[in-house]
C-alpha cells in the first residue's frame, strides 16, 4: 500500500511538472553584473529551486550528523549508568532477603 501511494504521488508530481512546463516555456534573459543567460522560465525556476534545496542540504547535513553523535553518546551513557544501577541494587536486595525480610 506505501509503494502504491508513493507512485500515486510521483505521478501526479510528474504531471504537475510537466504541465508547468509547458505553460511557462517563454526564454527569459537573466542579467547578474556583467554575465547575461537566455533560458525558459521553467528552466530558471526549476533551477533556481534546485540549487535552494542543494544549499539547504549542505547547511542541514553537519547538524544532523552531530545530534546523531550526541544521542548515541547519550544512549551509551544511559546503558552504562543502568548497569551500574542494577549492580548497586543486586547486593542490596540480596542482604535484606537474607535478613528474613519481605521483598517489596
Amino acid at each position: 500500500m506505501k509503494k502504491l501511494t508513493t507512485l500515486t504521488i510521483a505521478a501526479l508530481s510528474l504531471i504537475a511538472i510537466t504541465i508547468f512546463t509547458l505553460q511557462n516555456s517563454q526564454v527569459v534573459a537573466i542579467k547578474l553584473f556583467f554575465w547575461e543567460a537566455k533560458a525558459s522560465l521553467s528552466m530558471i525556476l526549476f533551477t533556481t529551486f534546485s540549487i535552494a534545496i542543494l544549499i539547504t542540504v549542505v547547511a542541514v547535513v553537519p547538524t544532523i550528523y552531530h545530534l546523531k553523535t550526541l544521542r548515541n553518546q547519550s544512549q551509551k551513557k544511559v546503558k552504562t549508568l543502568v548497569e551500574e544501577n542494577e549492580k548497586l541494587s543486586e547486593p542490596e536486595s540480596k542482604s535484606i532477603l537474607s535478613e528474613g525480610q519481605v521483598e517489596k
